[in-house]
């Protein structure tokens, strides 16, 4: 009974962090600058979005911001808001079953591989990705969750499961890959290139064999997939305007220290050195937590004696190299760019899991009565995390909702039309590299801000 207590809670506490996240919080400046609040248009906001950057996710985040108020209030977004929570849980869950190879159950290692997933994530700087501000919130849990979803289904066939055959799933694959491929610039382009290189891997390994393999590949929802992943980027490159403004915006171009294409043919030594500088911090920014994370897991291994097991990698061998090769070109793929946090989300998470899958058969598969002797006391340790990370953010977000409101209880009630506000008090507070704050509900790019049909300044 005491074990149940301690899943439930190591569930439960991360769903109770995504209501607080996306209950307690006050639209952002982005927010509000895509209408927040204002004359619900769904197709005319996802046909802006379209021409703005050409992606689902955006579409979608466009069409339905007009729903949700400046803060939380009972209405038609409450729905909205609670399927924010759901897609949230559900990209943590999907992830957990990615490490178990089965759906999770209300057991305590299930609940703590699943927990270990979420503070990974959440205590670093991914983690602002999927609370700031539902620009970014309604974006990447669409890009999350379908990223997750279609990706499962080809991980079933390398894990060698039975899939339908039938027609239907054939289709079902098709609109899938299609929305998959509609939703990011990013990870359905990655993903296709790490296909085909994956291919090539097996062309070497299985030589006279691969074709008959390619030939089953071509005729099986498996190409259905990838046939909707084209439709969409077709869509995006030749209807759309591919990257949208990505390759003008300044953001892009001074933050991120962005190299255009045109400036690699004109200036190639140039842009081959900061190319590889973003590489090398690219790649170290996505590799050290696991690094850190390496450090507790070697010193229990070590300290419990438990030896090894490299053999265990030889029977994964192919599902760790099409893991691998998707995981690094998500990364390498950010080399024009010094990526934001955002950009890499699915691929954290997947690889998120992948280290704990295997950490869990090189170390712990084997040795189940010694983990087990310690599972309740590294799942108070995750309990105790939780809560703090809960904690956290509760505190940043009700401390700036209680003083954002008053600001725009002002703004309703006053007889001008016009309001500043103070930049110190429009700041959102947050910790350093953890985040766990939300977005400022002004943004310097959209100034001046329309609220409640006010113009909204900063003060002198």
């Amino acid at each position: 009974m005491k074990k149940k207590v301690l899943a439930f809670l190591l569930y439960a506490i991360p769903v109770l962090f995504f209501i607080v996240c996306y209950f307690v919080i006050i639209t952002s400046g982005e927010d509000i600058w895509q209408g927040a609040k204002s004359r619900v248009d769904i197709f005319g906001d996802a046909i802006a979005a379209f021409n703005h950057s050409v992606r689902l996710a955006d579409m979608f985040a466009w069409a339905v911001i007009n729903f949700f108020d400046y803060n939380f209030s009972f209405g038609p977004d409450i729905i909205l808001r609670l399927l924010d929570v759901a897609a949230a849980f559900l990209i943590f869950y999907m992830a957990t079953y990615i490490v178990l190879k089965r759906r999770p159950r209300l057991q305590l290692p299930d609940a703590a591989i699943f927990a270990s997933i979420f503070l990974v994530f959440f205590l670093t700087s991914n983690g602002l990705t999927l609370y700031a501000g539902f620009s970014k919130i309604h974006n990447y849990l669409f890009i999350g969750f379908f990223s997750f979803l279609f990706g499962i289904v080809y991980l079933r066939d390398l894990w060698g499961r039975k899939t339908s055959k039938s027609l239907w799933f054939v289709a079902l694959m098709l609109i899938l890959g299609f929305v998959f491929g509609f939703a990011s610039n990013v990870t359905a382009i990655v993903f296709l290139l790490s296909l085909l290189i994956y291919g090539v891997y097996k062309w070497f390994v299985l030589r006279k064999n691969f074709w008959k393999v390619l030939r089953r590949f071509l005729l099986s929802w498996r190409f259905a997939g990838v046939i909707g992943i084209l439709i969409s980027l077709w869509l995006m490159y030749f209807v759309g305007n591919g990257l949208g403004d990505y390759d003008t915006n300044p953001a892009y171009l001074t933050v991120c220290d962005y190299v255009p294409l045109a400036e690699i043919f004109r200036d190639f030594g140039g842009s081959l050195v900061r190319i590889l500088w973003h590489n090398v911090y690219n790649f170290g920014r996505f590799l050290v937590p696991f690094l850190v994370l390496s450090i507790p897991v070697g010193v229990y291994a070590v300290l419990n004696r438990l030896k090894p097991k490299f053999k265990k990698l030889a029977a994964e061998k192919d599902y760790l190299i099409a893991a691998g090769i998707f995981i690094f070109m998500h990364v390498f793929a950010m080399s024009q760019i010094i990526y934001p946090t955002r950009l890499v989300l699915p691929a954290f998470i997947f690889a998120t899991a992948m280290f704990i899958y295997v950490a869990k058969l090189v170390l712990f598969d084997g040795h189940k009565p010694k983990f087990d002797r310690h599972l309740k006391i590294f799942s108070g340790i995750l309990i105790g995390l939780l809560l703090g990370v809960l904690a956290i953010r509760s505190y940043f977000a009700f401390s700036y909702v209680s003083r954002i409101t008053l600001i725009l209880n002002e703004i309703e009630n006053l007889d001008g039309d016009s309001y500043c506000v103070d930049l110190k008090t429009a700041t959102a507070e947050g910790l350093p590299y953890v985040h766990l704050g939300q977005e400022d509900f002004l943004v310097d790019w959209a100034m001046p801000q329309t609220i409640y049909g006010k113009t909204i300044n900063y003060c002198d």
